[in-house]
């Protein structure tokens, strides 16, 4: 599992939904919603990828080979803004990933009546991805040398965590301590509402989840950015996660909303689709 590409033509993002399976049997309203955001996910639209969805996984692929390192710096980048694009998304939904971003073989096409897809970094990946207590997304080493603005850390031998709550660092960029006097801190991080809504739930998570497997996944995930922001997360947690531990009183109000209004939609999303439908009428015929 540790061998890296060498000058790879091909990047997969291996995507898993945590705990689908217990969704699936007492939640079959949320499986709707989920669906519903991935269909929604920017990958979908970029005529440089190509997104496989099935069960509880999603594959996005360049079909297109590359050979040329900037090709791979830009397929890096758009592979993890991916990854990212689906963390913002389930912001506040109760949701949870783990993902993997991997260079190396990867084949799928398409015959008379079934869809083919298989790979060397297809089984690294799901392997590997198994074997990750965290949530979010572990780059392998295969890609660092192409990753160009996610910060990163060491996870272990082969993959290093990625840091897709990116808000994170453009506040402690602008301040060192808070909190902050600064109502610009807002114009640096406008989305920070969203970081702390994500790194607050995590801490629940972490505490009162009533599986020991879930806890230490969430654990692992707060340790390391609590390594990287120690003193926006301790005077987050010192206020509750308030956003102005952060900075002053209000300097986020029109993005507290804007994320609330988001939440909201993404938890009604799913509402329209066949599933939805096909519960609500089975529900229906039981109260008959």
């Amino acid at each position: 599992m540790g061998k890296v590409s060498q000058n790879p033509t091909r990047f997969l993002l291996y995507i898993d939904i945590l705990g689908f399976k217990e969704m699936t049997l007492r939640d079959r309203r949320k499986v709707a919603r989920i669906y519903a955001i991935l269909d929604q996910l920017n990958a979908h639209k970029h005529p440089n990828f190509q997104t496989i969805v099935f069960s509880d996984t999603i594959l996005t692929y360049n079909p297109e080979e590359v050979h040329n390192d900037a090709d791979r710096e830009y397929l890096v980048w758009y592979l993890t803004e991916f990854a990212e694009d689906l963390h913002h998304r389930l912001i506040g939904q109760d949701v949870w990933f783990r993902a993997v971003l991997i260079a190396g073989e990867f084949n799928h096409y398409r015959l008379k009546n079934i869809e083919c897809f298989f790979g060397e970094s297809l089984i690294t990946a799901y392997l590997s991805e198994k074997q990750l207590p965290m949530m979010g997304l572990a780059m392998h080493n295969s890609c660092l040398p192409y990753n160009r603005y996610f910060k990163v850390e060491k996870f272990n031998g082969d993959y290093s965590f990625i840091y897709l709550a990116r808000q994170f660092e453009q506040v402690q960029e602008f301040a060192q301590d808070f909190p902050t006097t600064y109502w610009e801190v807002s114009d640096h991080s406008p989305l920070f509402p969203e970081a702390v809504r994500f790194i607050a739930d995590i801490y629940r998570l972490m505490r009162e989840h009533d599986e020991p497997a879930v806890r230490a996944k969430a654990l692992a995930t707060w340790d390391f950015y609590n390594r990287r922001y120690p003193k926006i997360l301790s005077a987050l947690l010192s206020n509750d996660f308030q956003l102005d531990a952060i900075g002053p009183n209000g300097a986020w109000g029109d993005e507290q909303r804007a994320l609330e209004t988001s939440i909201s939609y993404y938890k009604r999303i799913g509402s329209g689709t066949p599933l939805s439908m096909s519960l609500n009428r089975t529900k229906s015929k039981r109260s008959q």
